[in-house]
């Protein structure tokens, strides 16, 4: 089974090489699980936004995708009590 291909933007590449390395991890674990089934899983959009949201745990990573191509563009990733202030 093919994943998807996981863009990181500038953005989302300066902020998770803030966090904790056990974070780091988690993210890239569940992002990575989420590429192999990009079209069964429910994706929680942003109120009035185009980017979607994934909860892990305390932080939050805004990313778009396009299951046509099989791409994955990580736009930024926050502890919740900021991610919702961009």
């Amino acid at each position: 089974m093919k994943g998807a291909l996981q863009v990181s933007s500038h953005t989302f590449s300066k902020a998770i090489d803030q966090l904790p390395k056990q974070q780091q991890k988690a993210i890239c674990r569940g992002f990575d699980a989420k590429g192999f089934h990009l079209a069964d899983l429910r994706h929680q959009r942003f109120q009035g936004r185009s980017e979607c949201k994934l909860r892990m745990g305390d932080y939050r990573v805004l990313y778009q995708f396009d299951i046509s191509n099989g791409r994955v563009d990580l736009l930024y990733v926050g502890h919740r009590r900021e991610i919702y202030r961009r």
